[in-house]
């Protein structure tokens, strides 16, 4: 990377797009994915919670190894065929569908195959009267072998991202799609398909087509430990020629809760609340107001209100109503412990508590389904300790003034964002006191 002398801030801390100067090495995981990216055939899926630094891993990994890609970013509703296509698109693929040549007249393309060829590597030697047609070739029914061969001529990689937002109908096919990229390898070793998801990613590949099981290198991206998230800071400090008070480096560490996009995202409020939008050019570095970490929580607020309120409709929406068990019976559960972190059976017990008949037969299920994307990952689970746990500090926040106020979809916002900012104060102390017992540790 060709080092500069001044920087934007936006160039330092990106909550929307991957790291670049501050990204920070995760040695193991690092090391599992050029393993994957090195071994010809091995297919990739890379998973992990939203915001926790998927995509800049693969980004600084391929920049890394040199290897070149295409990525189709996923979104609802997209059908097998228009991931296809989009792909298609961005290698530029035509084939001749018409030619008159005159005499003289020479065309030749890269590719073996003679009804198609690659727009960038088409060359020609045409006389000035000589007439060529060509038609993208999304046009010309698409095999997995043909997809294969096209991307594979391009020698690029082919990046999924937001893999799980795609249909279940389509995932199997794409599992099938990924056989036949393993196969061709042997003919393009740069060929594979790495796939960008959420929890359980990996799983359903492996459920839609088994014969997959040893053909995925399936890499978890964890939550990003404390030390790492603060070494995202100090590196920006670097950058920006900047101090970060001690008080405001443990906040923030601790309210991202592991997410190095929250991270990113309250650095970059806090440095523009110190009107620093770029390198500072004095000897000495400028440190940032102790007092204006305040500031930028508010506007952190307001900026993600709707992205709280989107959170928890999502999580709560009833497709079918229960006596018990509904979302925001099972939120509530796990609330009123006022613990950071809850067991399955004691959320049982809370039920009990309102209910001595209640069983629970189907409370795992259902406790579980909230730590999906289907439920907007608003409950996440810690397998060494087999606790439950709010994402972050905010979405608790917010649960709880929503469910104290019985918010549906309509509601007054500034009201609930005032009392939102009140009952915060409590859980980002709450989560302050545990950043400082795990630091300890």
């Amino acid at each position: 990377m060709t080092k500069k002398k001044y920087y934007q801030l936006t160039e330092i801390f990106t909550p929307s797009q991957p790291a670049n100067y501050t990204f920070v090495e995760r040695t193991t995981i690092n090391k599992r994915l050029k393993r994957a990216l090195n071994t010809l055939g091995k297919q990739i899926i890379i998973y992990g919670y939203s915001g926790a630094g998927k995509t800049t891993l693969l980004t600084n990994k391929l920049k890394e190894e040199k290897i070149d890609s295409i990525t189709t970013r996923c979104m609802s509703g997209m059908t097998l065929a228009d991931i296809v296509k989009d792909a298609f698109n961005q290698l530029e693929v035509y084939y001749v569908s018409q030619k008159d040549l005159t005499k003289g007249g020479k065309l030749g393309g890269s590719l073996s195959a003679s009804y198609f060829g690659v727009k960038a590597s088409l060359s020609s030697e045409l006389n000035e009267n000589d007439k060529v047609s060509t038609k993208k070739a999304v046009e010309l029914p698409i095999t997995p072998q043909t997809l294969a061969k096209f991307i594979g001529e391009s020698s690029k990689l082919w990046v999924l991202e937001d893999y799980h937002k795609v249909r279940a109908e389509d995932k199997v096919l794409l599992a099938q799609i990924m056989k036949v990229f393993m196969d061709s390898s042997v003919d393009y070793p740069k060929l594979k398909i790495v796939a960008i998801g959420a929890v359980n990613t990996a799983r359903e590949v492996i459920q839609f087509d088994s014969e997959m099981k040893n053909r995925i290198s399936e890499i978890e991206v964890p939550l990003m430990d404390n030390e790492s998230l603060q070494e995202i800071l100090t590196s920006g400090e670097k950058y920006l020629n900047i101090t970060f008070p001690e008080i405001i480096l443990n906040k923030i560490v601790a309210y991202s809760s592991g997410l190095p996009a929250v991270t990113h995202q309250l650095a970059l409020l806090v440095c523009e609340s110190n009107k620093i939008f770029s390198t500072n050019k004095d000897s000495r570095p400028t440190k940032i107001d102790v007092k204006s970490f305040d500031e930028a929580l508010d506007e952190y607020l307001e900026e993600n209100s709707d992205t709280f309120k989107s959170v928890f409709e999502t999580a709560t929406r009833i497709i079918h109503k229960r006596k018990n068990e509904n979302p925001t019976d099972i939120l509530n559960a796990i609330l009123i412990s006022n613990k950071e972190n809850i067991t399955f059976h004691e959320v049982k017990e809370n039920f009990i508590l309102n209910d001595k008949n209640y069983k629970g037969n189907n409370l795992k299920k259902y406790l579980d389904e909230l730590t999906t994307t289907n439920r907007a990952e608003i409950i996440r689970f810690n397998k060494d300790s087999n606790t439950y746990y709010f994402s972050n500090p905010f979405i608790k926040a917010y649960c709880q003034c929503a469910i104290r106020n019985n918010v549906k979809t309509e509601f007054n916002p500034s009201k609930l964002l005032k009392e939102f900012r009140n009952t915060l104060n409590n859980e980002l102390e709450i989560a302050r006191k545990a950043f400082l017992r795990d630091f300890e540790e």
